[in-house]
């Protein structure tokens, strides 16, 4: 059964780029669902209860944290990965802190393949 990915960023061209990604790097892997706001990360994930979210910290809404931290009550066994332009200790602490299983700069998206792979191999979420 293949994993199913929801992802939440601003901007139509990194969504499309995560999604080519994610087809390119020849997992099980599916991607379910976008949305272009942190509200609307709330509301796809849950009506498509993905396996995972990649989210942008910085969108219209509401911001990546507190879409995740919603998303994680809503939907307690998924995963998160932040995908975001914000390089900051203060958000690595915080993502930890709201459960995600990620931060990935996206100057290094090539690192977002492993950090998904690691979200999905992780014991149950925090």
């Amino acid at each position: 059964m293949s994993i199913r990915i929801l992802i939440a960023d601003d901007f139509q061209a990194v969504r499309t780029a995560v999604s080519k990604l994610i087809n390119d790097s020849h997992e099980d892997w599916t991607v379910c669902c976008e949305a272009s706001d942190g509200q609307a990360a709330v509301e796809r994930a849950v009506e498509a209860k993905p396996d995972l979210v990649i989210l942008d910290m910085r969108m219209p809404v509401r911001d990546g944290i507190s879409a995740g931290r919603e998303i994680r009550e809503l939907l307690p066994g998924v995963r998160i990965v932040m995908f975001t332009m914000v390089d900051s200790p203060w958000l690595e602490a915080e993502a930890a802190a709201s459960g995600f299983q990620g931060v990935v700069q996206k100057s290094r998206c090539a690192a977002l393949i492993p950090a998904i792979r690691k979200a999905l191999a992780s014991t149950q979420p925090a």
